[in-house]
């Protein structure tokens, strides 16, 4: 109880943070801290400024207005009309109307980093912070720092990259830096973050950064710089769009995800995947969980997404059937329609993932909610009826009640965590050598970290994708992983960066989504029609972001990304 207790306190205290400080104008200090000799002279106010550096870093439940970013994909449709993921997955936005705009929190939350190190670090004395603990302090501020410019990197390309504090009272001048200016500036803030924090931090600093954090965090960077999108071989020149094309980019990317699945701690490797995967999305601790966001107990995020037929369920972000039909059979072979066995009773032999991820019809939920999303059924009524005949189930804790004697639980949104690792690993494995061989030692082939993901979400035949993807078959695998990523992954912020970077978006989100109409029939069973309940729309220039107006309008150097106008 002790260590909950403190984990309660940490949580708490970071919101508070967020709530105070959110709406502030850049300033040489953050409100609330005074001037950094008031921080820098005190233990405490300076413990206070690296919590408040982590309150921009975005969490991901519902964080649209209480839709997901999911619902601007192929993964979900939000069950309200007129939600901003709608207009978003339907086209509708541009440099004036931006659904999703980092930008301007991005450039205040590195701001404040370089306040940290130029005003207040250089100051920090042994009585008030020993060594150790700046170099913990400084670690944290150069990983938030490179969280910070690739949330923006992921977005734009390249963009106008900062290396020194500026005066905010001055006139902004700075064009774009090319891309791979733009990753080996994120990769040096990872490096020289994993050098000074520490592989484990007790429970009283969950949610804080660790190496594995910087480690992870450099993966996932250098992955998306390997990409099709952004590593073209038509397309050699480094430029802020694309870096310049070298297929050895696959071969960095693959060594990255390595360090992170074969960093050890006393001995034994830091990171596995957890035995059982459900309750990993409502922990704080765990051997899969490398950096995580923590929030004060609360239940919006199971009303808002619970079943339209439970006491004030909202709807909320619900899984469309391309996502559903991404779930394997038990088998571990692919689901298809075309199969009148698997047709007949779609939702029966399933990935345990489908069960873990998605509520569908005849499905149980909290205190024996039958779900009815068959016509006329009990959760296709109202405003909040899903579309699609699927609720969400993923991160859904069985212990949250917004009814009668109500119950608020602690949620805890994963940033970075191992079976992502082991995806980014498999993928950059696979285009660098191929499915099946290992030359570097790292202790893996491609084959074999996805075999641990599928084993442990209790597949019970083809693990090893040995049926559908034949020895040496690198295209067959890059299909495959691609697949895996769409089902582990689900919801959890992947989805439409994974399809712009294989440029895969201009085919997949440019087409309606899908759900089920359900019938009835006489003996009790059901008919499925797939219908259309969504439009998508996804033109060439959506591949990158546009910079908002408002900063093309303040940085006379600020280059537009193309298609977007100014």
């Amino acid at each position: 109880m002790k260590n909950i207790n403190k984990i309660k306190i940490i949580a708490l205290f970071l919101l508070g943070a967020l709530i105070s400080c959110e709406d502030q104008s850049i300033s040489s200090i953050p409100l609330n801290f005074g001037d950094a000799s008031t921080v820098y002279s005190d233990s405490t106010r300076t413990v206070n400024f690296i919590n408040h550096l982590y309150t921009y870093i975005p969490g991901g439940f519902g964080r649209f207005n209480n839709a997901f970013l999911a619902c601007s994909t192929d993964e979900a449709v939000y069950a309200v009309d007129g939600s901003t993921m709608q207009k978003w997955g339907m086209g509708s936005w541009s440099p004036t109307v931006l659904r999703d705009d980092p930008m301007s929190r991005c450039y205040k939350g590195i701001r404040n980093t370089y306040v940290y190190q130029n005003q207040i670090h250089p100051n920090l004395i042994d009585g008030v912070v020993g060594p150790a603990g700046r170099e913990h302090f400084i670690g944290q501020v150069y990983f938030i720092r490179a969280l910070l410019n690739f949330e923006m990197l992921s977005r734009y390309g390249g963009y106008p990259l900062l290396q020194e504090e500026l005066d905010a009272k001055s006139k902004i001048a700075v064009a774009r830096s090319t891309y791979d200016e733009c990753v080996n500036y994120i990769v040096e803030l990872c490096d020289s973050a994993s050098t000074r924090l520490p592989i484990s931090v007790d429970n009283a600093n969950i949610g804080r950064a660790t190496k594995g954090a910087a480690l992870a965090l450099k993966s996932r960077v250098l992955l998306y710089a390997a990409s099709p999108l952004y590593n073209d071989a038509s397309q050699p020149e480094d430029s802020p769009r694309h870096g310049a094309y070298s297929a050895k980019k696959w071969e960095v990317a693959a060594k990255a995800a390595a360090e992170v699945i074969n960093l050890e701690e006393n001995g034994k490797k830091k990171y596995a995947l957890r035995a059982v995967r459900k309750p990993l999305f409502n922990s704080f601790i765990s051997s899969e969980i490398i950096f995580n966001k923590l929030s004060p107990q609360n239940f919006s995020l199971e009303q808002q997404n619970a079943p339209a037929g439970l006491q004030n369920g909202r709807g909320g972000s619900c899984p469309t059937l391309e996502l559903v039909d991404a779930y394997n059979t038990i088998n571990g072979l692919p689901f298809d329609w075309s199969n009148l066995e698997m047709a007949k009773d779609p939702f029966k032999n399933r990935d345990p993932r489908f069960y873990e991820d998605v509520l569908y019809n005849s499905a149980t939920y909290l205190d024996g909610h039958v779900v009815e999303t068959y016509e006329g059924g009990g959760d296709t009524k109202g405003i909040y009826a899903t579309k699609t005949s699927f609720y969400l189930r993923k991160f859904m804790s069985d212990n949250a009640r917004w009814w009668g004697t109500t119950s608020a639980v602690h949620h805890s949104f994963i940033l970075y965590r191992f079976a992502e690792t082991l995806l980014n690993y498999a993928e950059a494995m696979n285009e660098a050598y191929g499915p099946d061989v290992d030359p570097e030692s790292y202790g893996l082939t491609a084959r074999g970290a996805i075999k641990l993901i599928r084993e442990r979400a209790g597949l019970k035949g083809n693990v090893d994708l040995s049926l559908t993807v034949s020895t040496g078959d690198k295209e067959a695998m890059r299909t495959a992983i691609q697949s895996e990523r769409q089902v582990e992954l689900a919801y959890e912020e992947h989805r439409g960066y994974d399809l712009r970077r294989w440029k895969l978006a201009d085919k997949v989100l440019n087409k309606p989504v899908s759900g089920l109409r359900i019938t009835p029939t006489a003996d009790g069973s059901y008919n499925y029609e797939r219908i259309t309940v969504e439009k998508r729309v996804f033109q060439p220039q959506m591949y990158y972001y546009p910079f908002p107006l408002s900063e093309v309008n303040r940085n006379s150097l600020l280059e537009q990304n193309e298609g977007w106008g100014r």
